[in-house]
């Protein structure tokens, strides 16, 4: 029995590492796995999504998916069963929570209604008219505009309306249709080129891509759709 003893300890002094070596395998983060395949490709968030092993990567203005497992990018919305765009829900989200901290002073301020509508439009965006009329016609309502012209000929009716001493009817005269084919005079005020600017950098960071888009009570909504609106303008 001792000589058994013996030489089990000594199997355990000559071979340790066989015994009770571990081979640890270290912990890598999604985030940080894709940082590591994908350096190039920079991000605001990545979280996980209700579906197992795919995540959500959020760039600032574009969502798509990472699958660490398999390490590989997914591009596409994800549709549920229920015809729902789980990526234009969470888009819209993300950038609703950009919109709520926009300065407002910075944006120009029609009306005096108890209910605030941020809206980016350009001038010559025909939904952003339509949307203009309806809005017309709600008088409970603050409109705080941002500009995003898409055209110079929008750029120019954006810094004219800008320019103006009454800002209020050259919006009207603007998103009426009055100006169209109108020689505008030339603005050249500093302080109107810095407000376009930012607005077009507010735009950007909350990842517009096309006019209108609409901020009321928390909620986006992109484009002009009339149901919605009157909903949210009415709870």
């Amino acid at each position: 029995m001792k000589k058994l003893t013996a030489t089990i300890l000594c199997i355990l002094f000559l071979f340790p590492t066989f015994v009770f070596a571990k081979k640890v395998i270290p912990v890598v983060s999604p985030i940080e796995k894709f940082k590591k395949s994908f350096p190039k490709n920079n991000f605001e968030s990545i979280t996980p999504t209700a579906i197992n092993g795919v995540y959500e990567v959020y760039t600032g203005n574009q969502i798509y998916y990472y699958m660490p497992k398999d390490d590989v990018i997914i591009y596409g919305p994800l549709i549920s069963k229920d015809g729902v765009n789980i990526t234009r829900e969470s888009s819209l989200k993300k950038m609703a929570q950009k919109m709520a901290s926009l300065p407002l002073d910075s944006a120009l301020k029609i009306g005096n209604g108890k209910t605030t509508v941020v809206e980016f439009i350009d001038p010559n965006c025909h939904f952003c008219r339509e949307s203009y009329k309806f809005f017309t016609q709600h008088k409970d309502v603050t409109i705080y505009a941002f500009f995003f012209p898409l055209s110079k000929e929008s750029a120019d009716k954006t810094k004219y309306i800008l320019c103006s001493k009454d800002v209020a009817k050259a919006y009207d005269d603007a998103l009426s249709g009055k100006l169209d084919n109108t020689q505008l005079a030339a603005c050249t005020d500093k302080k109107v080129d810095e407000t376009v600017k930012a607005h077009m950098k507010f735009a950007s960071q909350i990842g517009l891509r096309g006019t209108p888009l609409f901020y009321i009570k928390g909620q986006v909504v992109d484009g002009f759709d009339p149901p919605t609106i009157e909903k949210l303008l009415k709870d």
